[in-house]
């Protein structure tokens, strides 16, 4: 088993001592001093905040040894963001600056803006976003710029500075018009997500218009057809989507229409998106891509009111299970989820129980990570209580 599992599952079982003596054995530079990081925040959700202190200042010191510029910065960036979790703002924007990748920086920045936003300081979040925003022009390569940019631009929503976001993303917006046409794809539908977030629809449908890849554009212009309850511009994203070659993508972006069709009372409708999904599926050749379509088509029939949602979802668990290492993590996280939408969490943990250590903690860790992002703590809290995983309960009640 990895070792750093072995310690994280000291650590849930409290012997902090013996994973201190286990971290400090580790010869790799950047692991040891992740892990110290990952003990020292387990120590704070245990009310240990001066010994957890200690801790990171040792790992702090193990991490500016590490000669990659990349590890480093991943450590560092660690490091400062547990600190603001120990209250020790100030203490992590100045280690921070020792944070050589500019990427990391901002995010390192952004991460402990939202910690301050939480705990309703927002007039430092805001401060901390300026200087963040301000390291942006330093940042040359252009997808790396904008994605910060996006970041930036949600944290500043998140302490009510819309017009700061607006601004921001109107930048993305300018840049997108220079790009080539896959990396403008990727910078236009975030800019459209964040427009559909903030409520600008008809700005988002404007924009779409700018879109070349298909894929995309049904996607996006069905989250606008979800908001405006418009059963027409659901089905110009159907009839988008069906032009698309037969694969995996066709069919999640068809049960998602179906779905929303679904919840807008056009069960015939989607009833009949759900059939050509199938037919697709039978078509595909690919394991990973063969047990997702199973997994969102089940979960289309469950919206749908289709009780033959559970056949299609065994048939996806089943073979999840013959996949094998990252594409097993990817399949097994959205069948878990789906298990869970579907109102199976019981089912849901015990398939995540089943997988191997390695990729089990991957995923649970993964699905409560979605649902703390959708405002869903009391569920994220369930999988932390089932998988008896003290550092998540404590990053949860945060």
């Amino acid at each position: 088993m990895d070792e750093y599992l072995v310690i994280r599952n000291l650590v849930n079982e409290d012997k902090f001592e013996e994973a201190i003596k286990r971290a400090e054995e580790i010869k790799d530079e950047h692991k040891k001093s992740m892990t110290l990081c990952m003990i020292a925040e387990a120590m704070i959700y245990e009310g240990r905040k001066k010994e957890a202190i200690l801790l990171l200042d040792e790992a702090f010191k193990i991490a500016k040894e590490t000669k990659d510029g990349l590890w480093k910065s991943l450590s560092i960036s660690k490091i400062a963001f547990t600190l603001a979790v120990a209250g020790k703002v100030s203490k992590a924007l100045k280690i921070a600056d020792n944070i050589e990748l500019h990427l990391e920086k901002v995010y390192a920045m952004v991460r402990i803006s939202h910690l301050l936003a939480n705990r309703n300081k927002v007039e430092e979040a805001n401060k901390v976003l300026k200087e963040a925003k301000e390291i942006i022009d330093e940042i040359r390569d252009d997808i790396s710029k904008i994605v910060l940019i996006e970041n930036i631009a949600y944290a500043f929503v998140k302490i009510g500075e819309i017009g700061k976001a607006w601004d921001l993303m109107e930048r993305v917006k300018i840049m997108a018009e220079k790009l080539e046409e896959d990396e403008a794809s990727m910078a236009y539908t975030l800019t459209i997500q964040f427009m559909i977030e903030i409520g600008k629809l008809n700005e988002a449908l404007e924009l779409i218009e700018n879109m070349m890849n298909e894929y995309d554009k049904a996607w996006l212009i069905s989250d606008v057809a979800y908001m405006k309850r418009d059963m027409d511009l659901l089905m110009r994203a159907f009839k988008i989507a069906k032009k698309m070659e037969d694969s995996y993508e066709k069919v999640s972006i068809m049960t998602k229409i179906a779905s929303i069709m679904s919840e807008l009372e056009k069960k015939k409708e989607a009833d009949e998106l759900i059939k050509e999904s199938i037919k697709i599926l039978e078509k595909l050749k690919d394991k990973i891509e063969r047990a997702m379509a199973f997994a969102v088509i089940s979960h289309a029939m469950f919206k749908n009111g289709n009780e033959g949602f559970m056949s299609m979802l065994n048939e996806a668990i089943k073979m999840a299970k013959e996949l094998e290492s990252i594409e097993k993590e990817h399949a097994s996280s959205l069948i878990a989820h789906i298990l869970i939408e579907v109102g199976r969490f019981e089912e849901a943990m015990n398939f995540i129980n089943e997988m191997e250590e390695e990729i089990r903690t991957s995923v649970y860790i993964s699905i409560a990570e979605d649902l703390i992002d959708e405002g869903r703590r009391e569920e994220a809290m369930k999988i932390a209580e089932f998988m008896n995983d003290r550092l998540l309960r404590g990053r949860i009640r945060g």
